[in-house]
């Protein structure tokens, strides 16, 4: 047998033999935790009710898409929650948009003077709304980063700690509550603190929204049996944080240059040297809320954002905690080439006549039942949280998941692609000479 073959074959095994060891863990780890609660839920009626649970600043950004905000802003101030404010960030609206907003909620333009602490884009107009005092709308000039828009909510914010939620997302009135439980807990030490948003599925659930489902359900079982041990977080994609206002302010405020700011402030918060920013960053297994599917394009641009925000994450990790960090690795890097690697190195056997195409099939088959074993044990950890899937809709679930990794594998593998060259784009570009 040639080197080459010989080498070629060895690395495939030992590939397999890598995933089957994660697969192994998982496995150890989900039924030893089972759907069982960690600990007792928060008594949602005592701190509803309490004149000590600590105000929240609640950023709403929106851009010319965000067509659920007026549903999205009633929402918020009907959550069961002791005092809270929300400041509605709106960049180069539409007319129309804005127009509807001011009928609804009976804006009127008002003289507002605040600190600004941290330096964003012009702010051209704030309004009151008559109908809610607690509602504020800002006008500003639009920025092309996303993170405009929450530091400049964090100006506007007048409470200890902020958050931010894209319109579209649905939740129940005590979301807030169990956002919150963490930093409820230990104020002093938590500086931010993620909760969970779960795509929304139907009966009978559609097959694009299954696997999105599929995706959300691993990311819950990630923090529970993963995120829970470490000294340090980063939050599951599509999560809503909260944020210790102060820390922030003192950090300068959300990246406009981070593919994810919310991604690149939790590095920041847990690598700072700054006392007033140093703290806790707590990833939470609550699930705050629901949003619809996504489409194909949407999904490719959030997943290729992941990749760049995790690849700038590890480059500028230095100090970050050596679990957390090899975890990122393990997860976000080693394992999808390990998955792809198996595929292209069989595909190039099968090629070169030192394997037949019915092992290539088999490893992709293999490859498919694993995921759908990391699926299958993500909904038997999901019975931990709130509104967990009914039997009907796991079953479907189930069937769903061996197609999974062969449906969604294009999309990852190009999303990823792009974020690893954009990323390496950018790093040559700083280099260069101007």
């Amino acid at each position: 047998m040639p080197l080459l073959q010989q080498c070629l074959i060895g690395s495939v095994i030992l590939a397999a033999t890598y995933l089957c060891a994660l697969v192994a863990i998982a496995a150890r780890l989900a039924v030893r935790a089972g759907g069982r609660r960690e600990q007792a839920p928060d008594d949602h009626d005592a701190l509803s009710g309490s004149r000590f649970t600590i105000p929240v600043s609640l950023i709403v950004p929106v851009r010319q898409e965000s067509s659920a905000v007026s549903a999205t802003i009633a929402s918020l101030l009907d959550l069961n929650y002791p005092e809270l404010e929300v400041i509605v960030v709106a960049e180069a609206v539409r007319a129309d948009l804005l127009s509807t907003m001011k009928r609804d909620w009976r804006l009127d333009a008002r003289e507002f003077y605040y600190r600004q602490s941290l330096t964003t884009a012009d702010v051209q107009r704030i309004y009151r709304s008559a109908r809610d005092e607690r509602l504020m709308v800002v006008e500003k000039a639009e920025s092309p980063s996303s993170a405009d828009a929450l530091n400049c909510g964090v100006n506007l914010a007048r409470f200890r700690y902020v958050s931010s939620i894209e319109p579209g997302v649905v939740f129940d009135a005590d979301a807030l509550l169990r956002a919150m439980s963490a930093p409820l807990r230990d104020p002093a030490r938590v500086v931010a603190a993620t909760s969970h948003v779960e795509t929304l599925s139907s009966s009978p659930i559609p097959f694009h929204s299954a696997l999105q489902r599929l995706q959300s359900i691993r990311s819950l079982m990630d923090t529970r049996l993963v995120w829970r041990t470490l000294q340090s977080a980063l939050g599951p994609q599509g999560a809503v944080a909260v944020w210790r206002r102060d820390a922030i302010v003192q950090l300068g405020g959300f990246s406009l240059r981070a593919a994810d700011p919310d991604l690149d402030m939790m590095v920041r918060l847990q690598t700072s040297a700054t006392p007033q920013a140093a703290g806790r960053v707590v990833r939470s297994a609550e699930i705050f809320g629901r949003i619809s599917p996504q489409s194909g394009a949407s999904t490719m641009h959030l997943r290729t954002r992941r990749q760049l925000a995790t690849l700038q994450t590890l480059w500028a990790c230095r100090k970050m905690n050596g679990s957390t960090f090899a975890y990122i690795v393990i997860s976000e890097l080693l394992t999808p080439l390990a998955q792809a690697w198996i595929v292209v190195a069989t595909s190039m056997g099968a090629v070169a006549g030192w394997l037949s195409w019915t092992a290539v099939v088999s490893a992709v088959v293999l490859l498919s039942f694993g995921h759908a074993v990391i699926s299958a044990l993500g909904l038997l950890v999901r019975g931990s949280a709130a509104g967990p899937p009914d039997e009907t809709s796991s079953r479907r679930l189930l069937l769903v998941a061996p197609l999974e990794f062969v449906v969604s594998g294009l999309i990852t593998a190009c999303a990823r692609t792009i974020g690893v060259w954009t990323f390496f784009r950018s790093v040559f570009s700083t280099r260069l000479p101007a």
